[in-house]
């Protein structure tokens, strides 16, 4: 049985409040404010395959980094933003991965920024659910990897 979007509301609110020390409501409706997007994916392996898929603003990246390392904003480098954000998605990931049928594996989170051009290929959502975390969006994908058809 996989995570619940009231499953997944829940772990994202832990690790933000823990890490970030942000509140964060559940919101269905809310539209990210830029084009330009971090888009963080880390991939589950083993009995069950997919992935979780983080996508915010740049400003929700750029305010988690400055917070998570206790630096200004004029002090952040990308490549603080980046790690900020690979650690987000390896500790949502993570505890994702503990509700999925297993055993699972995680494999090393990746990030990438631009515009919304994301494709996670041969998988396709199960969940997909958006967080307001200071007036910010951050959208959490679940996605199931298919089975390949033989050629």
């Amino acid at each position: 049985m996989l995570p619940s979007s009231e499953e997944i509301f829940s772990i994202a609110q832990n690790v933000l409040d823990t890490m970030v020390k942000v509140e964060s409501t559940l919101d269905l409706v809310l539209a990210p404010a830029h084009p330009t997007h971090v888009t963080g994916c880390i991939q589950i392996i083993g009995t069950w395959q997919g992935a979780v898929v983080l996508q915010t603003t740049e400003d929700f990246a750029r305010n988690a980094a400055a917070r998570m390392l206790c630096l200004e904003d004029d002090e952040l480098t990308a490549a603080d933003i980046q790690d900020a954000m690979a650690e987000i998605t390896n500790m949502i990931g993570g505890n994702i991965k503990s509700q999925v049928p297993g055993p699972s594996y995680l494999l090393l989170p990746s990030v990438t920024t631009g515009a919304d051009n994301f494709r996670l290929a041969h998988a396709h959502p199960v969940n997909d659910i958006t967080l307001n975390v200071a007036c910010q969006p951050l959208r959490i994908l679940l996605c199931e990897q298919r089975a390949r058809t033989p050629r």
